[in-house]
């Protein structure tokens, strides 16, 4: 009956389908819209289908909840008719998810609100989106007729403004090889992508700078893709004219293919100079006749020999003279095999001798025959094991009378060696113990655990300290703590695990953890009634709300003075009731590990002028001078951008709380290495010293009396904390009383991994 009322009246209102089975809320949308827009509305997914075909609305408002088809189905099936996916769609609901956001964006919405709805927010995002679907329209009708000329050419090929350098138009194919989208590349100039220092050299450089100033010609140069990479391309510019415009005619060849051999060729050579140079081994390079032909600087560092010294000697005025008689045979391979290491005492300048291993190899430069000579001085080496020799006695004896298991396993897990511990730990001798496998005492769950660190620590991944479940030779089961580390036993790499019992800490530690999983159990039940309660409570409060705002605005009738406020005490009660809810709620999913971030890349600056809009009447209402400074207004960050939004509205909200008339509120921006730094600071009443640590624990007021200044449940401030630490940042407090306060959180740029938060109270 209301779609047939609707029908006799013509009107050039933009037209608004509203879809929602609760007959009180589509009229109370109805009556907040009828103003501007022609609301027509709908109870079912079927009816809404059909009305779209016969009216074509400019906006579809949608509720997911209706009966028979919900609303991500009707939205897919809009979103998929190319007739009617440009029809822009807002999601209206009382309780969103995480989920329910995704769900609802991949079905192909546009705009999300909750209920209860902000008239000025509805119209506001209606207005915007009509707006964005008018402009689309009315330019995609303008780019198909103007990429005729470019879609044709399968060139990468560019039109660029002559004065500014910005690319006024670029194909399907330059779009491609760049790697950036057409709204991207249209934003951008020549020279945003040109890498002029990688530019072969100046005299090129110059070309480029004359064939621009020409407006015809070619040059090479360097440009950069969006990933990244850079790219060597050859440039043909000539002038076009389009519609009374200058622009240059610009095709782009990719040439790094060419390039490629040239530079690789200079790469190899750099990186052979710097292997040899960096080696910590002395090479020597050698003619067949003896005579040194070059060296690094490790092999005049072991000799105690400059460079130019080093050129001037024979291989025989270094090494030994028995070693030297080799050489001929060396080179012509009828002496030492190459690769053969050959443990030498050598003579250094300064006449003082050092151990070293000595290794050759015979080469071909050219027509003639190279020997080079590897030397690795192995005088340290040496004494470490005269050392380790030396002091075998006192290991043992160190060994032998510590209460704790000490065993030594070779590479397969054996034990070649253990203490008295052991055996009595083990309740068996020694001598069984020895060579048979850790595993024979260890339960068939640490098994694999102990491989793994066996492998580990043999394959110097580091040592570590592990938990084992052992058994006894008489089958009693207790729990031991192995600490690994690699050592050399015998000239072979071993294992030596340090084991103390901690049967008595292990049944400790899992009393905790039952208690643990009791508690964590106790709070997921607390966590889902909260969650339950909050839902029921809203879908009343949404009714409240909305209809003692229509009240409020006089649209069923005047009201009198004493009316009025009755019905705005109703409003804000409602409100405040319903922000304490979702306070709650959100701290419990906070506490609780359930909520996620929904990490995306967003402009900070813009975030931040969103919420200062918002408060903008209540600092005026308060003669309250709000400031924000940015360093930085084009930086972008990867965070929760709601989350982000509500730790800004917490502590903007606080701020203005307690900042008397006549105060100030100052907000500021700015980047420092890969933290973005944001302060909230006031002119407020401060907060007393020894309240620092405890504003932000749940429920505290500074002030907690009945008869308090300042009203609120004390959650804020958790909240900023839980959504500050969430992101892996830290959040710091100064304050002095009658001088007022500033709260300064940090978050990463980039965030990629959890980082530990740390809490800082500043004096």
């Amino acid at each position: 009956m209301v779609f047939k009322m609707i029908a006799l009246y013509a009107s050039d209102k933009p037209k608004v389908l509203i879809i929602d089975d609760e007959k009180d809320q589509v009229e109370l949308l109805c009556l907040q819209l009828e103003d501007e827009y022609l609301p027509i509305p709908a109870y079912t997914g079927k009816e809404a289908l059909e009305l779209v075909k016969a009216e074509l609305p400019d906006l579809i408002l949608l509720d997911l909840m209706l009966p028979e088809s919900d609303g991500y189905e009707i939205c897919s099936i809009l979103k998929s008719d190319p007739k009617y996916r440009f029809i822009p769609i807002i999601i209206i609901s009382g309780f969103f998810e995480k989920t329910n956001k995704i769900k609802a964006t991949q079905c192909g919405a546009d705009d999300f609100i909750h209920k209860p709805i902000n008239r000025f927010e509805l119209k506001t995002r209606i207005k915007s989106l009509i707006r964005i679907k008018n402009n689309y329209e009315a330019l995609q009708e303008s780019e198909n007729r103007y990429k005729q000329l470019f879609n044709n050419s399968p060139a990468v090929t560019l039109l660029i403004d002559p004065i500014n350098y910005r690319i006024a138009d670029a194909n399907e194919p330059a779009c491609v090889y760049y790697g950036y989208t057409y709204e991207e590349m249209t934003a951008k100039k020549i020279t945003d992508i040109s890498i002029p220092s990688l530019e072969r050299n100046k005299e090129n450089r110059e070309i480029s700078k004359q064939i621009f100033s020409e407006k015809k010609g070619h040059f090479y140069s360097c440009h950069q893709l969006a990933s990244g990479e850079i790219r060597h391309v050859e440039m043909y510019i000539n002038t076009i004219n389009i519609r009374g415009r200058e622009l240059l005619f610009t095709n782009v060849y990719d040439v790094t293919a060419s390039k490629k051999t040239e530079r690789e060729l200079a790469e190899s050579e750099e990186k052979f100079k710097q292997v040899v140079e960096l080696s910590i081994d002395g090479i020597i390079i050698g003619a067949s006749s003896g005579k040194i032909v070059d060296c690094n600087e490790a092999a005049c560092r072991i000799f105690g020999y400059g460079k130019e010294e080093m050129l001037e000697l024979n291989v025989n005025n270094i090494l030994r003279e028995d070693f030297m008689q080799d050489i001929p045979g060396i080179i012509t391979g009828k002496a030492v095999p190459e690769n053969k290491i050959i443990e030498s005492i050598n003579k250094r300048k300064d006449g003082t001798f050092f151990t070293a291993e000595i290794a050759t190899r015979t080469f071909k430069l050219g027509d003639e025959d190279r020997l080079i000579v590897y030397v690795r001085d192995i005088t340290e080496r040496k004494k470490a094991e005269r050392d380790l020799k030396s002091s075998e006695e006192n290991f043992r004896a160190l060994v032998n009378n510590t209460l704790d298991g000490i065993v030594i396993l070779n590479f397969e897990g054996e034990v070649i060696a253990a203490n008295a511990a052991v055996e009595k730990m083990f309740n068996t001798q020694l001598e069984k113990i020895k060579g048979t496998s850790i595993a024979k005492y260890l339960a068939p769950e640490s098994v694999p655990v102990a491989i793994k660190d066996q492998i580990n620590v043999l394959n110097d991944q580091g040592g570590y300290l592990s938990v084992y479940k052992a058994i006894s030779s008489t089958e009693e089961h207790f729990w031991i703590e192995g600490l690994g580390t690699k050592i050399i036993y015998q000239n072979q790499p071993a294992n030596i695990v340090v084991i103390r019992d901690i049967t008595v800490r292990k049944k400790a530690e899992e009393a905790l953890i039952n208690a643990k999983t009791a508690a964590e159990v106790a709070n997921r039940t607390k966590s889902e009634f909260l969650t339950n309660m909050s839902h029921e409570l809203k879908t009343p409060l949404n009714s409240i709300i909305g209809f003692s705002d229509l009240l409020k605005e006089e649209m069923a009738g005047p009201l009198n003075e004493k009316q009025s406020r009755y019905v705005q005490f109703i409003s804000l009660s409602g409100k405040n009731l319903l922000d304490i809810i979702n306070d709650i709620l959100d701290l419990s999913k906070a506490e609780s590990g359930e909520e996620d971030l929904n990490v995306e890349e967003f402009s900070v600056d813009e975030s931040i002028n969103k919420v200062i809009s918002v408060f903008l009447r209540q600092t005026q209402e308060k003669n309250i001078k709000l400031n924000y400074q940015s360093e930085n207004r084009t930086l972008w960050i990867a965070a929760d951008n709601s989350k982000f939004r509500q730790i800004m509205e917490n502590l903007l909200s606080n701020a203005i709380k307690f900042t008397p008339a006549g105060g100030s509120i100052n907000v500021t921006l700015k980047q420092e290495g890969s933290l973005v730094t944001i302060e909230v600071g006031d002119t407020g009443i401060g907060i007393p010293e020894d309240s620092l640590e405890k504003i932000f624990k749940p429920f505290i007021q500074i002030d907690s009396s009945l008869s308090r200044n300042f009203e609120g449940t004390g959650l804020g401030l958790t909240l900023v904390k839980k959504y500050v630490e969430m992101h892996g940042g830290n959040i710091y407090v100064e304050s002095k009383i009658g001088e007022g306060s500033s709260f300064i959180f940090e978050l990463p740029v980039n965030r990629k991994r959890t980082v530990e938060p740390v809490l800082k109270v500043l004096g």
